[in-house]
Parts: C-alpha cells; structure tokens; sequence
C-alpha cells in the first residue's frame, strides 16, 4: 500500500503538467450517463528521466522495479481532509490505472470515472483539476519528497495550494449533452486563466527535449452520427464514434482544435 501511494504522490502532479501525449475518451449512453477516461502516456517522460536520475534516485523513490496497479479512487476519498464531500461522491467510483517499467522507458497512467448526467460530467472535467478535487486527493502524503530530475518537492509540482498551477486542455471547454447532440465548445474565460498559467515557453522546451507530444479526444456515442462540425474528426466504421488528433502545442494556443459539435 506505501508503495501505491508514493507512486501516486509521484505520478500525479506530473500527469497534471498535461506535456505527455493524452488520450481523453468519452462513452455517453442514451440516458446522458458514461465514463470519462483519461489515458497519459508517461514513455517519453520515463526516458527523458532516464538520463537524469541515478539508480539510488529511482530505488529511493521506489519505482526502480516494473510495476502494474490498479487504485480504487473509494479506498482514498474518505480520508482526503481537503476534499469537499461533493468531490468526493464524483470522485469515489473512479479508478487509477499504472504501469511503469522505467528501465524499459515505458508508462502508463489512466484514469476512469463514471457520471451520471451531462452536469456532472463538467463538474468532473473542473474537480480532475481542482485542488480540492483529484489533485489533492493525497494531501500531505508527498511533502517534502524530491523528485528524481531534481525538480523540488512534489508539493511545489502539485500539491496544496497549486489551484493556480497548470489544468489540462480538458478544463476549458464547455460540455452540452442533450439528446441527440453533443457539444464541445471554448470558454474563452477558463482559457484565458489557461494560458496564463502554462508557461508555453518552458513547455516549448520541455516538448523539445521528448519530441512532439499529440493529444486525441475519441467520443463514443448511443446512435450513429449525422454530422460533425469539427474537419479534422473521423467516424468510425459504425458512425458512433468521433476521433480527432491534434499537436498538443498547437491546441494549447489553439484550443478551437479539440472544439466539436456532433449531431447524432
């Protein structure tokens, strides 16, 4: 269970820094209901770390040794102090998927939450990057901690207090979901508040240094499509699902690139 928890504690803020390739699925069932999955792949970061930190760092931080876990968000979201009771209800069937082997360069973290209505699907998007939400679903457990690049401690990368830090490009758009239509549209005010806390310079040169980093939105839906406002999606072969793939850079200064509007 330590372990699970430092590799949490670890992990997080990171996930939250949003410069790693990023699958956001979407399953909205016929009554509005579904599950929000957001896959992270750490691959590129673990190799990047590789040339950064020694053999000591890893083994101390204890993710030296290939690791395959799943975290059920109910067996922490009781515990989590800071978290506000509404929070926790959205939060608390969701779950946290991890893989790692960083020898090999290879990581995965997924994250899986069910909602009941198009409403709680935005408190969702919001509580993923609240401080009082996911992002402090481990207060305290990881102050103090350094991590292998020599960042400082994860309680300056993600931890209390750090509301103002970087949300993910998920945050900043509007959801409607009505029957027979789903929306996707810019809140030109939570953008705003975005871009100003993203430091597009430094994540230029982070992205530099791991190559290009894409992020694809996949929304699965109960009936086949009619129409689709977005060029660049793609049905699939049943008409039900919409994909669209973007530079992650370019959708940070562009976030109309993941806009959509789908009639089905």
């Amino acid at each position: 269970m330590k372990l699970i928890k430092n590799l949490a504690i670890f992990f997080l803020p990171l996930v939250f820094v949003s410069c790693m390739d990023t699958r956001e699925e979407l399953e909205i069932k016929k009554d509005g209901s579904g599950t929000l999955v957001m896959r992270t792949d750490l691959s590129k970061m673990l190799q990047m770390m590789k040339g950064f930190a020694s053999a000591d760092d890893l083994q101390k931080q204890g993710i030296d040794k290939p690791f395959d876990t799943t975290m059920l968000m109910k067996d922490y979201v009781d515990t989590a102090k800071s978290v506000p009771a509404d929070k926790k209800a959205l939060l608390r069937d969701g779950k946290v998927h991890l893989v790692m082997n960083v020898n090999e360069g290879m990581g995965k973290f997924d994250m899986q939450f069910p909602f009941k209505s198009a409403d709680q699907l935005q408190e969702l998007y919001a509580s993923l990057n609240s401080a009082t939400g996911l992002k402090n679903m481990f207060e305290g457990m990881g102050k103090g901690r350094q991590l292998p690049m020599g960042g400082g401690s994860d309680s300056s990368a993600g931890g209390e207090g750090n509301d103002k830090g970087m949300p993910q490009i998920a945050s900043v758009y509007d959801i409607v979901v009505k029957d027979g239509l789903y929306s996707r549209k810019v809140n030109k005010e939570r953008y705003e508040a975005f871009r100003q806390a993203m430091k597009l310079e430094e994540l230029k040169q982070m992205s530099s240094m791991m190559g290009q980093m894409n992020y694809t939105l996949s929304v699965k839906l109960s009936r086949a499509i009619k129409k689709v406002s977005n060029s660049k999606a793609v049905l699939s072969e049943d008409k039900k699902t919409v994909t669209i793939s973007t530079d992650l850079m370019e959708t940070f200064e562009h976030p109309e690139l993941l806009a959509l509007e789908v009639e089905y």
